[in-house]
C-alpha cells in the first residue's frame, strides 16, 4: 500500500467500518415477529428461501440495518411484496443490458 493509502487506513473511524452485510461475521436474521410476518406469506417466503444465500443475507441486512423502526417495517413490507411478486428488491436487482 502506498503512504497515502496507509494514512487513510490509519485515520479510519472504527464505527464506520464493517457496515456492509458481507463484512458481518455474525449470522444476520430477522427477529421472531418479522420472520413470522414473512412466513404468513407462503409464496413470498418460498421465493425468498429459493434465492442464493448471499442475496438472502444482503436483503435481510437491508431490513435490519435500518436505523428507524418505521423504516425497518417499510423495508420488510417491500421485501415481502417483491418476493410475493417473484422479484428481488430493487437495491439488489441486477440491471439488464
Amino acid at each position: 500500500m502506498r503512504p497515502a493509502g496507509l494514512k487513510a487506513f490509519e485515520a479510519r473511524a472504527e464505527e464506520r467500518s464493517a457496515v456492509y452485510s458481507h463484512e458481518q461475521k455474525k449470522d444476520i436474521t430477522l427477529d421472531e415477529a418479522e420472520e413470522r410476518q414473512f412466513r404468513e406469506h407462503p409464496k413470498a417466503w418460498d421465493y425468498f428461501q429459493g434465492q442464493t444465500a448471499s442475496y438472502r443475507k444482503a436483503a435481510i441486512w437491508w431490513v435490519v440495518s435500518a436505523k428507524k423502526e418505521e423504516t425497518r417495517k417499510k423495508r420488510l413490507a417491500s421485501l415481502i411484496e417483491d418476493s410475493e411478486q417473484g422479484r428481488t428488491i430493487p437495491l439488489l436487482t441486477r440491471r439488464k443490458g
